[in-house]
């Protein structure tokens, strides 16, 4: 009777754990749908690197949710989510400037321990350094952006005038081609109100020699020296004249119409332009651009670019933390920065990818700006940047229309910082 009892019992215990082996196997096998709040798939590569991702993994879905174009518009969207705490939010691209605003914020997870410090060196320095707040990583970069000028080689050949390394020189060359080119204009950038601006802005302002913070987190805003670039850039519209009427008014698309229409000297830009300029089917430039660093103050400075780029984020709300973890290292790998590069002509991250013979066939700038893609200045690094960035906007367009000086637009600008940080 008691052999019987034990061998029921071993029985129900076989069945117990077998049971329980099958329920971890088909827990393993579970799909798992994620959702990545990202860019506007332009022309089917995010598609594709998702679909390459879920070869790898097929139990993992990847659902696009698309942000809006206008990078203000992104950063609205995805902290509404975050600071509701919406689960349904797993990962999403964030510009250069978020991770200390999220990381403050303890809306995002900490990567810190997911990259060991070989994975993190394979990445340009400025890229994985923009993700460090407080001494830990808070997202992962999968592209990069600097500013870049964009000139109208042919032109510059035919009036036998060099690329300019200055500034002033720029509005030379740009007056002189415009009055034996009457339907040409100068130069034009994105100086509307919004994150574009601050970008371009700040490119004026470093390589004056000034800035919005000094080492120590002190506002150093107003100086002669930010005078000088703000005014160089009013004058640029209202003295000179050498800027597109409505440039006020001019995201990163509508500086860029004028150039591939044939109607522009110079752009400021970013590296994503190059596929647009060289696609015979949106551009009437093909085979006449170059690009160059940008413009100095002087002869004897030094050219700035403004550091851009896209991280991935992982939600700290998502419920799928290993599976959200899992897509970001690849998105952020090798193989998924390629495609974007030959697919968007997106800068990479990773060092390694500015070596590939496909990349630099595709993009045969990348080699000679490398130094220009290593050094680039990351914006002013605050959990308040969002603010800070509005208030140079703001001002900095109310001299543009002269409704303030330089002078009087700089001094209250800094005057807005120093009240936003508390100092």
């Amino acid at each position: 009777m008691k052999r019987k009892i034990i061998s029921v019992l071993l029985i129900m215990c076989l069945v117990v754990i077998s049971a329980g082996c099958k329920a971890e196997k088909n827990d393993e096998k579970k799909e798992v749908t994620l959702n990545y709040y990202s860019h506007v798939d332009e022309n089917g590569t995010l598609t594709n690197i998702i679909n390459r991702f879920h070869e790898e993994n097929p139990n993992i879905k990847v659902n696009v949710v698309e942000l809006p174009a206008d990078t203000n518009k992104k950063l609205q969207m995805i902290s509404t989510a975050l600071q509701a705490e919406d689960d349904s939010l797993d990962m999403f691209d964030a510009d250069v400037t978020w991770p200390p605003i999220f990381a403050s914020a303890g809306w995002v997870t900490d990567l810190t321990d997911e990259l060991t410090q070989d994975e993190k060196d394979k990445y340009l320095p400025g890229a994985i350094n923009a993700n460090i707040y407080k001494d830990k990583l808070w997202g992962l970069p999968y592209r990069i952006d600097a500013g870049m000028l964009y000139y109208r080689k042919d032109l510059l050949e035919k009036y036998n005038k060099p690329v300019p390394e200055t500034w002033e020189e720029l509005v030379e060359t740009a007056t002189y081609i415009m009055e034996k080119e009457p339907e040409m204009k100068g130069l034009a950038g994105s100086w509307k109100q919004y994150e574009g601006l601050t970008c371009n802005l700040m490119e004026y302002v470093w390589s004056y020699g000034g800035d919005v913070f000094d080492e120590n987190g002190k506002v150093i805003y107003n100086s002669p020296e930010t005078v000088k670039a703000t005014k160089m850039m009013v004058d640029m519209i209202n003295t000179s004249k050498i800027t597109p009427e409505g440039i006020i008014n001019f995201g990163s698309g509508d500086a860029r119409a004028p150039f591939f229409a044939g109607k522009l000297i110079f752009l400021r830009d970013w590296p994503s332009g190059w596929n647009k300029s060289q696609d015979a089917d949106k551009s009437q430039v093909v085979g006449k651009v170059g690009i160059a660093q940008l413009p100095k103050a002087d002869k004897d400075g030094n050219s700035y670019s403004t550091l851009g780029g896209w991280q991935i984020m992982v939600s700290k709300f998502s419920k799928n933390q290993e599976e959200a973890i899992k897509f970001a290292k690849f998105m952020a790998g090798e193989e998924a920065e390629k495609m974007e590069a030959l697919g968007l002509s997106h800068l990479p991250s990773i060092k390694s990818l500015y070596e590939d013979k496909e990349i630099l066939e595709k993009m045969p700038f990348v080699e000679n700006m490398l130094p220009v893609f290593m050094n680039a200045n990351p914006r002013p690094k605050s959990p308040y940047y969002s603010e800070i960035s509005n208030v140079l906007q703001l001002q900095t367009q109310l001299a543009f229309v002269g409704e303030k000086t330089a002078e009087d637009a700089v001094k209250d600008a800094d005057n807005e910082i120093k009240k936003i940080i508390g100092q």
